[in-house]
């Protein structure tokens, strides 16, 4: 029989430093050594507890907080079964050696427990033997920071226990909103990335548990009452002031408390700031394909749309601020385009009145080249200068502003060509925002002509009855030339400014023959461009690149132009195709087909087409032709 259990007396009170507060780094195999010996399975059946799912948590976690966790009669009464089950050949003291250090008798610990006829008693005299050791040792509770709240007790708990690896995914993959990869955390403990893998799927699966267990209820409580309270979206900054348990930090994890709740979050996810959910992103899209129809949305209705979906009343106002390519301005949802027209056209709808430049810029932001910006504006349809510095929107009406220049042309031209100079600045004065001097210094400049004392006319025009006359005629100026229906062409051969875009003079016969005159100023449409086609001291072509492009013209190639209704037109033909014979040359040169006879070369140049040989080179030469006297000069 084994002698009867009688408990030492406890120790007395001591005033040295407790080792609760520093850390114990022992284990319980460290302590009951036949646990490395024995198989894993029968140690977690006797010594497995819901609180401590590491695997082999005997040789991992620290006894300390093992203690702490499932107390010390838990570990007494496994090691109990354990011996008398496992390790009955072995005597006590080779089960726990620490049993020498405790008041109990040498030879009881000498004896093997195969020995003890009795079984009960034997248990429970097993079990309290090793309770005198266990109850001495100290018991760690897991480290704590400020936090003290139900939450910050009960998701500490969850890792406070286990082993580096396990915390370490856990508070770096699994309950993150900044996960690290599997090879930064192989590489961290040597370990490979499909090992990380494992763990990382072991430790949710254990928060799931914990969730759906005693261990997780006011965590799992806390989580619908949370996303309640954020609705389908709500800025994260907002986010930790919800609770003050947020931001506390928890040890184990390295975590704010918040952050671990948001990644258990079922429907909700963190992006750009928000936390926000699939309802919000269709909602969200919603209003921005309306915006984009819309351009402005009254705010009072725009802000009733994410009101009703589930947005949270005081963040509302925010929401409809994050909208992609949107802006809150002037009570107003405004649709906020990528290029600076689309942004000066929202301003300005949302507004409702013309904006000066100054304002207009002083909305739409910074960060861009002013006077580019007044160029990109000008050339929009939808934006209409109203003044010289005051741009509105084209559908409102009213008289738009062309500049000083023109606007003084127009009026010319509706009084017939000249005007006394006091009567121009009257209606002009009348109708924009101009100085008497600024129009009297351009009448007097070389952009108008001075028929007599105190009037002003456009160049060329002496009387509204004098038409102007070039000193060639389109049918004797070179490189002009007459395709079948009538129409005139020029021949430009491209070079590389023409190629990057540049303008070039044309002909003054060619340009009467498409209708302008001097001081004109035609809008044409050059592609899908708006342009000018001016007639200051001489005739200008503005770029025709857009037209180049299409046709993928290459320096030296003959370029064709022509202007009808508005639209500036081009042929190309390529230098590199011009034919070998000297008469299909000609023809090719001339914009006509190669397969043409003689009669369609003097109609292309402005001749009859029964013209004979001698006109035709004749004319050629009176043109300038040389090119084309030169393929012919030796068949003619």
């Amino acid at each position: 029989m084994f002698p009867p259990y009688e408990p030492s007396p406890p120790d007395p009170p001591t005033t040295e430093r407790s080792p609760l507060s520093r850390s114990l780094d022992i284990r319980l195999a460290h302590l009951v050594p036949p646990l490395d010996e024995t198989r894993e399975d029968s140690v977690q059946q006797a010594l497995g507890h819901p609180d401590l799912l590491e695997e082999h948590w005997w040789r991992q976690v620290s006894l300390p907080l093992a203690l702490h966790t499932v107390g010390p009669d838990h570990l007494a009464t496994g090691l109990a079964h354990l011996t008398l089950d496992h390790w009955e050949d072995r005597v006590l003291g080779e089960v726990m050696p620490a049993l020498y250090l405790t008041d109990e008798h040498p030879d009881v610990l000498a004896t093997h427990p195969r020995e003890w006829p009795d079984a009960e008693g034997a248990h429970k005299y097993l079990h309290d033997l090793y309770l005198t050791v266990l109850e001495r040792l100290p018991r760690q509770a897991p480290p704590t920071g400020p936090g003290t709240g139900p939450l910050f007790t009960e998701i500490e708990g969850w890792f406070a226990t286990a082993d580096p690896r396990r915390r370490a995914v856990a508070g770096r993959r699994v309950l993150t909103l900044r996960s690290e990869t599997l090879d930064t955390l192989g590489s961290r403990f040597g370990v490979t990335r499909e090992r990380i893998r494992q763990i990382h799927k072991q430790v949710g699966q254990e928060v799931r548990t914990r969730l759906e267990g005693a261990r997780g209820a006011r965590t799992a409580a806390h989580l619908p009452e949370l996303a309640k309270k954020l609705g389908v979206a709500t800025p994260l900054d907002a986010f930790w002031d919800l609770s003050p348990e947020y931001p506390d930090l928890l040890p184990s994890l390295g975590l704010p408390v918040g952050e671990v709740l948001l990644t258990l979050l079922p429907d909700h996810r963190v992006v750009d700031g928000w936390i926000t959910s699939e309802e919000s992103a269709a909602l969200a899209l919603r209003l921005t394909e309306e915006l984009a129809e819309r351009t402005v949305i009254p705010l009072e209705e725009a802000e009733r749309r994410p009101l009703e979906g589930g947005v949270p009343q005081e963040h509302v106002l925010a929401w409809l601020s994050a909208l992609p390519h949107s802006r809150v301005m002037d009570d107003h949802l405004v649709r906020w385009g990528r290029n600076l027209p689309d942004k000066a056209f929202a301003v300005l709808t949302a507004v409702g009145r013309p904006l000066h430049f100054d304002e207009l810029v002083e909305r739409v932001g910074t960060g861009f080249n002013e006077s580019g910006f007044r160029e990109r504006i000008h050339g929009d349809e939808r934006i209409m200068r109203r003044d010289r510095r005051l741009f509105g929107l084209r559908a409102w009406g009213g008289r738009e502003y062309l500049g000083l220049e023109e606007t003084m042309r127009r009026q010319l031209t509706e009084a017939g060509g000249e005007m006394p100079v006091g009567t121009l600045i009257e209606r002009v004065t009348d109708w924009f925002d101009i100085t008497e001097s600024s129009i009297r210094a351009m009448a007097a400049g070389s952009e108008f002509a001075r028929p007599r004392p105190g009037w002003v006319a456009l160049p060329g025009v002496v009387t509204a009855r004098t038409p102007y006359r070039p000193r060639r005629t389109v049918e004797r100026t070179r490189r002009c030339f007459r395709d079948p229906e009538g129409l005139w062409w020029l021949r430009v051969e491209l070079n590389g400014e023409h190629l990057r875009g540049s303008g070039f003079p044309i002909p003054s016969g060619f340009a009467v023959s498409v209708g302008m005159g001097p001081g004109c100023r035609l809008p044409v449409r050059i592609g899908d461009r708006p342009s000018i086609a001016a007639w200051k001291n001489q005739p200008l072509m503005n770029s025709i690149r857009p037209l180049l492009l299409l046709e993928d013209a290459q320096v030296g190639d003959h370029a064709f132009i022509t202007l009808t209704e508005g639209r500036v037109l081009c042929r190309l033909h390529k230098a590199d195709a011009v034919p070998a014979d000297p008469f299909s040359a000609s023809l090719y040169l001339a914009g006509r087909s190669v397969t043409d006879g003689p009669p369609s070369l003097a109609h292309a140049v402005g001749l009859p087409e029964d013209a004979g040989p001698a006109e035709l080179m004749a004319h050629l030469t009176d043109r300038g032709d040389q090119d084309l006297l030169t393929l012919l000069t030796p068949h003619l």
